[in-house]
């Protein structure tokens, strides 16, 4: 697959956020005031290992593997970065559909389950690589399998019977408050396709 949905970054470019400056500060933490370890240059591609968004702060922030040493390792802000995508293996994949606005994608990897949605509409990723569970059954007779991965006080709630329909519903996590309901369709994966 060539597009971005469903997608997770692990590779970004470093891109410069100042006309004058080529150069991309990389630092110790996720903070304006942590120490300078290493200035990268505008178009120097790093390896994503990890991603945060600190309180108080409006930017997130990546941790970013920069050489060959192993402790090339250091923090850019999401506005000194342009990340770059990559679909994570078809055989990783538990349940993939598209509804009339977004792309959805549940997998695993390394005995974790993780969610990407994708706008369509927006043409940019959601979520990524965001921790999901697999809800248990209601009851012993319900033929549906449910995931729910919540973000930034939002819930995204996957529902499916194997071989049959899908939903997709978006709602805020604090108050329920349905935020988009949408029928899936062109489903596909490994726990889609397993009774």
């Amino acid at each position: 697959m060539s597009d971005l949905q469903g997608s997770t970054p692990n590779q970004g470019i470093l891109k410069t956020n100042s006309d004058t400056i080529n150069t991309v500060n990389i630092r110790s933490g996720p903070s304006l005031n942590r120490r300078v370890i290493h200035e990268g240059k505008e178009g120097d591609k790093v390896k994503i290992l990890d991603q945060t968004k600190p309180a108080g702060d409006t930017h997130a922030w990546y941790k970013v593997k920069f050489g060959s040493e192993a402790d090339d390792i250091g923090w850019v802000r999401e506005d000194v970065i342009e990340l770059t995508y990559t679909n994570p293996a078809d055989a990783s994949t538990l349940l993939y559909f598209a509804t009339d606005s977004r792309t959805v994608r549940i997998y695993a990897e390394e005995n974790q389950i993780y969610m990407n949605v994708y706008d369509n509409r927006a043409e940019k990723t959601e979520l990524y690589a965001v921790e999901a569970a697999r809800l248990p059954k209601v009851d012993a007779e319900s033929k549906f399998k449910s995931y729910v991965a919540i973000k930034d006080n939002t819930a995204y709630y996957v529902r499916f019977i194997p071989f049959g329909e899908v939903d997709f519903i978006i709602n805020n996590a604090t108050n329920g408050n349905i935020l988009l309901k949408e029928k899936g369709f062109r489903a596909s994966g490994g726990e889609y396709q397993k009774q």
